[in-house]
């Protein structure tokens, strides 16, 4: 098996990079279009392999040659081919992002293993991060079914022997120590949270994720990812916060204007203004911040630079 994919992989290297990093290209947009499909259909628990694509608007089956990624939405001019509805920009803009990444991915690591396994991550996070952040969910099939993922791809690099070279290439031992490690610092977050402020700190899904995290990047660039998503998500938090607290203060100016033109009574100053202002304590209360985005750009961050992050850390400490 391994000779096999070596031969596969020498053969790769002898074609014309041009032509090699097209077809990888179109695999990518093709690839990025499946990308669509998860994060339409897993929210609402529709089928995502069998049910065949379907306008949104009419429910009419899309024919194939009206579903080429990119292209088709360029010729259609984004409408549908049957009733003319609207086709949203944002599923060729996927499509091509999906389609550069693999590219990147292919300039960066060749046709290697990494490679395969880069992209199949991307696979997977991408749609966390634009489902968590419209629905705040994370659902299974990408949490624990990218778990169970990065666990084989483990098992399949241990017993095969890639080169290790990046740090998604892990062994099966290193994965699981990373999925135990994963689960173990969000199941404490999850329940110290419960203890402590009689609520969730985290959701269920950020657990199950951590553990896809962990079986992809193994303990220690995974406990990193964390460290940064933490980061991420604690500057992004502060921002929200203050966008909030901003656009309450503008009702609350406003209403206070209200005073000086004589346009209400105190009191129904008094009752709007109360009103506003337990309307801005409940959601600071109640707000809820999507982590999933940020467990993936600290998950991003980390394959790429975590060996620079960690020597200079190590460094400065010694």
């Amino acid at each position: 098996m391994n000779e096999i994919i070596s031969n596969l992989v020498e053969f790769s290297r002898n074609v014309n990079p041009w032509f090699t990093g097209t077809i990888v290209f179109v695999f990518g947009a093709i690839f990025g279009s499946f990308i669509n499909v998860l994060i339409y259909r897993l929210p609402m628990e529709m089928d995502v392999i069998f049910k065949p694509s379907f306008c949104p608007h009419c429910k009419n089956n899309i024919k194939w040659y009206h579903n080429i990624p990119i292209l088709s939405f360029i010729f259609l001019k984004g409408k549908c081919a049957y009733c003319g509805g609207k086709i949203s920009w944002t599923y060729p803009l996927v499509e091509l992002f999906t389609a550069v990444c693999f590219v990147l991915f292919f300039i960066l690591y060749g046709l290697t293993w990494d490679f395969f396994v880069l992209c199949l991550f991307f696979i997977i996070t991408f749609p966390v991060v634009v489902i968590d952040f419209k629905y705040q969910i994370i659902p299974d099939e990408l949490s624990i079914g990218g778990a169970l993922i990065g666990l084989l791809l483990a098992l399949l690099h241990t017993f095969i022997g890639f080169e290790n070279n990046v740090n998604v290439t892990v062994s099966i031992y290193d994965s699981l120590i990373g999925v135990f490690v994963g689960v173990l610092i969000f199941l404490a977050i999850y329940y110290s949270s419960l203890v402590a402020f009689k609520k969730e700190g985290m959701g269920m899904g950020d657990v199950k994720f951590a553990a896809t995290i962990g079986a992809f990047l193994g303990a220690a660039p995974a406990t990193l990812a964390f460290l940064l998503s933490f980061i991420y998500g604690s500057i992004f938090g502060i921002f929200i916060t203050v966008f909030k607290r901003m656009k309450n203060m503008k009702k609350i100016n406003a209403f206070s204007k209200l005073k000086i033109l004589n346009i209400y009574p105190n009191y129904m100053e008094s009752i709007l203004l109360s009103y506003v202002y337990n309307v801005y304590i409940d959601e600071l209360k109640n707000s809820y911040i999507a982590f999933g985005p940020y467990m993936v750009l600290g998950a991003w961050t980390s394959i790429f630079f975590a060996n620079y992050i960690i020597s200079f850390i190590v460094g400065e400490i010694i």
